[in-house]
């Protein structure tokens, strides 16, 4: 392992970039399909619709990428891909338990275009200026910072959705006491429909639940947003590829 690679701005910048970058998105690409089927009451085919056409986009633009990665600085291509993640994001964060197919497909299809400018600008910069000797040496660094990010992102991901619901469960809960009348109300029109206290307390909890899950998945969608949006500061400390060479 050629540690000397992280000498080097463009190697470095590009690859803490990638790394974070792969982590967050890894991580809220697993989030989103768990939400779906524990809580939104989605199959796991009907999850996987909404995320696959995530691939429509990405399939169109990829070509393009690679025709004009030589004549656009890859900073740019890279800045546009962080630019549609962090929106794509900041739309999930108004995600609520009422969202139907069509708006949760929307932001799947938008991140197909940030998908296609994702790797290859990023692979471009972090190879720039090397002799061929050393590109494979900085590849493998380069990918195994990618994919041990990746798993990283994704325990990350879900142990902060665990705790944050748990947050979120304590405070919804403090509500429900005989002083609330929509506490009150709801346990009453629960009753009235032959539903047991025991059982009537149980439908309430699973409510409090998918309420809870869903807050803590909409603040990590917005913290994952926040941070795309600082790596965009971190691609422009690498200097123009023509440069570099």
């Amino acid at each position: 392992v050629d540690l000397r690679l992280f000498e080097r701005r463009n190697f470095w910048t590009s690859t803490v970039a990638m790394a974070i970058a792969y982590g967050t998105f890894f991580g809220t690409l697993v989030l989103l399909p768990l939400w779906l089927q524990q809580y939104m009451g989605y199959t796991a085919t009907m999850a996987g619709m909404v995320l696959a056409p995530v691939g429509l986009l990405a399939i169109l633009l990829s070509p393009l990428v690679g025709r004009n990665i030589s004549r656009v600085d890859p900073r740019v291509f890279a800045t546009a891909s962080f630019a549609i993640f962090a929106i794509v994001l900041f739309m999930r964060s108004q995600f609520n338990t009422d969202a139907d197919f069509r708006t949760l497909m929307v932001p799947t299809i938008l991140q197909g275009a940030a998908v296609a400018v994702f790797f290859i600008p990023l692979v471009s910069l972090s190879l720039s200026g090397l002799t061929p000797d050393r590109i494979p040496a900085a590849s493998g660094l380069f990918n195994f910072a990618r994919i041990t990010a990746g798993s990283f992102g994704t325990s990350i991901a879900t142990t902060m959705w665990d705790r944050g619901a748990s947050l979120h469960h304590a405070q919804l809960a403090e509500h429900i006491s005989p002083f609330d009348a929509n506490a009150v109300q709801a346990l009453d029109n629960l009753h009235a429909s032959g539903i047991g206290q025991q059982q009537s307390y149980q439908m309430l909890n699973r409510l409090i639940d998918q309420q809870a899950f869903m807050l803590s998945a909409n603040d990590i969608f917005f913290a994952s947003a926040i941070l795309f949006l600082l790596l965009i500061g971190v691609i422009w400390l690498a200097r123009p590829v023509k440069i570099a060479a």
